[in-house]
């Protein structure tokens, strides 16, 4: 489980790396379109391609070893918050166990700065090759590659789709060893296709924009269109970068969303009592201490319950994996409760089944490691024998991954003659006050180190638990996104130095400083539009990938699909405005131009 645990955390760390990727590759395209007339001169009095090339990836080197070096201790003090965190929640959870020491050893660093340089080296590679084949007399061709992209757009669209369908097949292929690597492997197939389509879809949205509403923003969205369709190769790569970065922030946002309604609709059917009582201390998934039988018969007798389930957990080894094993009051019938299984059959219909007999019902989870399901025989180590039980059904279970086999407390007794139950549910009588029997309860227990939840307690706390486990994931789609916002703004800011003629003209043609700040900052909404559009679509796609592919595959969990409206429209709605918001800087360096010096030729 910690294995799966740190696998998926890893992988979605590196899509930070794999959206600055996207950044570096712009920056460097961005630089050679910038100096194409440097280039040519270059050529034209000796220099080779291989010195072109060298320099360029020189100037990329530089850029990922700074990067590195200012990234190293700034992770450092974010893996201190992250291993804190990431501490309680395997505890909790999972297992009993104390975080180590972060290791931070030379070797960690060089690996860093190894990263650090190679993703930028490789990231930079196509851009120095391009730069290296430019020919002297083409030296001024700048429209030549926006000319290419724009042709070959076609066959980008035939690539994603093949991409898509290869995704596609890899989701449907088993796990390797435990883990999803064909799920993590249509991951990657599926950001490819949408890479792949991204010039097409930019090309058709900024064609859509221009004619559906410059009549509304007026002409700076016209100029903003056609001046983002016109670099329509850098436009392309800044849309993919941040698109990826809205995906994976989408995907995670639908799974983690689809996960937490999972799991309270599954909390109606899970905590049907009014109070329940536990032993003090720190809960853990693989510790289970015990409340003297005393006491719960003496919570039985008091004047409000109308009846009390006792719940005994223990932990046991089946198959040479971890699991539980738990039984339950099954007899008053007193106690209702509902559960969902996989037959569809009543509740009633399948306890009835198991009352006072060799039969069990087993977790989702435990059926997924253990390959078994209804009607399959169980042998179970109790005590001195080992005894067969058969499954009468499957039920749907969030609250550990180990898996679960409960049976009747009756049966447990015949074999494992200690009552002392883990948990007591307190069912109070129709129309009694659930504080005043607290307090009744309380009292009873004074002289025992016990907790005491009501139903709604312990629902809250079980949802702040979910919302703990998964802040690290929202976390690293955050360092994705801002690191994907940062490199709009320098690719703006680029774009604005690259065009100084252009603007200075535009301001020798009588456009305002209000006219030219308002197009910098259209170009950069254009920006996000189309990037939080294109990335909600392919995070929708990722997110099927992520429930029913490499959750299932990791932890044997089935997740209703569940829209978290008000979470995406918000991440997005900031996505937007922080994109435009990266542009305001380089709209004052436009604004700043003085168009008597830019339009002057030399």
């Amino acid at each position: 489980m910690l294995a799966a645990f740190r696998w998926n955390l890893r992988l979605l760390s590196y899509i930070a790396v794999v959206v600055g990727a996207f950044l570096i590759y712009n920056t460097i395209s961005v630089s050679v379109v910038r100096r194409r007339s440097e280039i040519g001169i270059a050529r034209a009095i000796g220099a080779s391609r291989s010195q072109i090339r060298v320099a360029f990836l020189g100037e990329a080197a530089f850029i990922g070893l700074t990067g590195a070096l200012l990234g190293i201790p700034l992770g450092r003090l974010m893996a201190r918050a992250a291993v804190e965190l990431m501490g309680s929640t395997v505890s909790m959870l999972y297992v009993t166990s104390r975080p180590g020491t972060i290791d931070f050893t030379p070797w960690s660093i060089a690996l860093a700065i190894l990263i650090g340089v190679g993703v930028t080296l490789v990231s930079a590679y196509s851009p120095a090759r391009e730069a290296a084949n430019v020919a002297p007399v083409e030296a001024m061709a700048r429209g030549r590659r926006e000319f290419e992209v724009r042709v070959a757009k076609t066959s980008g669209l035939w690539l994603a789709l093949l991409t898509a369908i290869a995704a596609a097949v890899a989701s449907k292929l088993p796990p390797v060893g435990g883990k999803p690597i064909f799920g993590y492997a249509a991951t990657l197939l599926a950001v490819a296709a949408g890479v792949f389509a991204i010039p097409a879809f930019v090309d058709a949205g900024l064609r859509l924009a221009s004619n559906l509403l410059r009549r509304i923003l007026g002409v700076e969205l016209l100029l903003a269109a056609r001046s983002l369709a016109g670099s329509l190769r850098r436009t392309s790569v800044l849309v993919a970068a941040l698109s990826t970065a809205v995906a994976m922030m989408t995907s995670v946002g639908i799974m983690v969303g689809s996960f937490r309604q999972t799991v309270v609709t599954w909390m109606d059917s899970e905590l049907p009592a009014d109070l329940y009582v536990r032993p003090a201390g720190n809960p853990a998934a693989d510790q289970h201490p015990t409340i003297t039988p005393e006491l719960s018969d003496a919570i039985a007798k008091l004047p409000g319950v109308r009846a009390v389930q006792r719940l005994r957990a223990y932990e046991i080894d089946y198959e040479g994996m971890p699991a539980t094993l738990g039984s339950v009051d099954l007899n008053s019938v007193q106690i209702y409760r509902t559960a969902d299984f996989f037959s569809g059959r009543p509740t009633e219909a399948v306890l009835s089944e198991i009352r006072n007999t060799n039969s069990v019902i087993v977790s989702e989870p435990f059926t997924y490691k253990h390959h078994v399901t209804r009607g399959d025989s169980l042998r179970l180590a109790l005590g001195q024998s080992v005894e067969s039980f058969q499954i009468a059904d499957v039920y749907y279970d969030y609250a550990s991954e180990r898996g679960m086999v409960l049976m009747d407390r009756n049966v447990m007794l015949k074999y494992l003659p200690d009552p002392a139950p883990s948990n007591i549910a307190v069912f109070i009588l129709p129309g009694a006050s659930a504080k005043d029997v607290r307090k009744e309860i309380e009292a009873a227990a004074a002289n025992y180190r016990v907790l005491i939840f009501t139903n709604g307690d312990l629902r809250t706390q079980a949802v702040e638990i979910f919302d703990r486990t998964f802040a690290i994931t929202y976390a690293l789609e955050a360092v994705a996104v801002l690191v994907a916002v940062m490199g709009v703004a320098g690719a703006l800011l680029a774009l604005v130095i690259d065009r100084r003629r252009e603007l200075g003209l535009l301001r020798y043609l009588g456009a305002s400083s209000a006219q030219l700040r308002r197009l910098i900052l259209t170009e950069a909404g254009l920006l996000g539009l189309l990037a939080n559009l294109s990335g909600v679509v392919l995070g929708f796609f990722l997110s099927l990938i992520l429930i029913f592919v490499i959750n299932k595959q990791s932890f044997g969990w089935t997740i209703r699909l569940h829209w978290p409206v008000a979470l995406l429209l918000g991440a997005t709605i900031v996505v937007c405005l922080a994109t435009i918001l990266a542009g305001y800087y380089p709209a004052r360096v436009a604004v700043r131009l003085n168009p008597l010096e830019v339009v002057h030729e030399e």
